[in-house]
């Protein structure tokens, strides 16, 4: 990850101690000489970007667990003691119609779960996500650059980016759904207009929408970590992260999947074992209940850092792939950071 000055031989061990450092979230040792290269980060092939990944999270697990358990031990425990609302069909005769009072009690129910379901869609889109997104961002940049992070400091910073990331999120929700509306507009004026050739296009044209969708997601990744570290509102982070990965979409998409894939099979191992705990106790009762949601919880606390700490990692490559950003540049420029002169 790290490429020295003139001399290589000369700066590899030190470039190696501080490598270590940087990794391990101590501060960087002091320069055996007076006058020192700089340290230069590179761009870093798929698998060393990976290494990295996983350095990082496996080094600083603790802090990284702790920062996601902040607001996810809370959200879970919201969402295991809320009420859950179920529907009961009421039974009635073939072909009888449902009476005013079961229709009623129906659509009573039918409420309350769908108000249930909005809230917690809610709560996670305007608190578990942007707040855990922030402070997981800024606990990787600080640990990548040699800084030192807590859960109070790096909270105390994702709150004053809060508010950019739901509009963020908001706007991108936003176009998805204003573009979702035109396609379907599109594609029923094509049917009503043409018949089955126009059904034909309009499939062509869901196909090709839903790919510019992927591209969109992807050249959009890093707009958390531009709002979060650079201190950008979401216009300026749509216009940055889709300059930062331009020409490497394949790559970074290539890195997400990767690691949600990574992500997917920690959460289907670790979730089968918390499963097959419950069953043994018995999911009907208090106690297999409590373990399923216990376990739930722990597994969403132990996958969730995977993801973010890749996307900052891999926009910190990027940038010195587009910038050409020195170590120490970064750090410097690094929002809310203090100063290291």
């Amino acid at each position: 990850m790290v490429r020295a000055g003139p001399s290589r031989r000369e700066e590899s061990a030190p470039t190696s101690c501080k490598l270590r450092a940087m990794l391990d979230g101590t501060p960087p040792p002091a320069p055996s000489a007076p006058d020192p290269a700089l340290v230069r980060m590179r761009p870093l092939r798929f698998g060393e970007l990976l290494d990295t990944v996983f350095t990082l999270y496996r080094r600083n697990f603790l802090l990284l667990v702790a920062v996601v358990a902040v607001v996810q031990i809370p959200y879970q425990a919201l969402t295991a003691f809320l009420p859950h609302p179920t529907v009961h069909l009421p039974r009635t005769a073939t072909g009888t119609a449902l009476s005013q009072a079961d229709s009623q009690h129906l659509l009573h129910e039918l409420v309350a779960m769908l108000a249930l379901d909005l809230l917690l869609v809610a709560l996670t889109s305007a608190v578990v996500v942007p707040l855990q997104t922030a402070a997981c961002t800024r606990a990787v940049a600080d640990r990548l650059l040699g800084r030192a992070a807590t859960v109070s400091s790096v909270y105390h910073f994702a709150v004053r980016r809060w508010l950019p990331l739901i509009g963020f999120g908001a706007m991108l929700v936003a176009a998805f759904a204003a573009a979702c509306a035109l396609v379907a507009a599109v594609a029923a004026g094509l049917v009503a207009a043409a018949g089955s050739a126009g059904a034909a296009a309009g499939i062509v044209l869901g196909v090709a929408a839903a790919i510019a969708v992927v591209i969109a997601y992807v050249r959009l990744l890093f707009g958390s970590q531009v709002i979060v570290l650079e201190a950008q509102g979401p216009l300026r982070a749509v216009v940055r992260s889709w300059g930062l990965t331009r020409g490497l979409a394949w790559r970074v998409l290539g890195v997400v999947v990767v690691l949600l894939l990574i992500g997917g099979v920690v959460s289907l191992v670790l979730g089968g074992l918390v499963a097959a705990a419950g069953a043994a106790i018995g999911t009907a009762s208090t106690g297999g209940s409590a373990v399923v949601d216990i376990g739930e919880a722990v597994v969403a606390i132990l996958v969730a850092p995977i993801l973010a700490t890749g996307l900052t990692v891999l926009y910190f490559d990027h940038r010195v792939r587009r910038e050409g950003f020195d170590l120490e540049v970064l750090a410097a420029q690094l929002v809310g950071a203090p100063s290291t002169s």
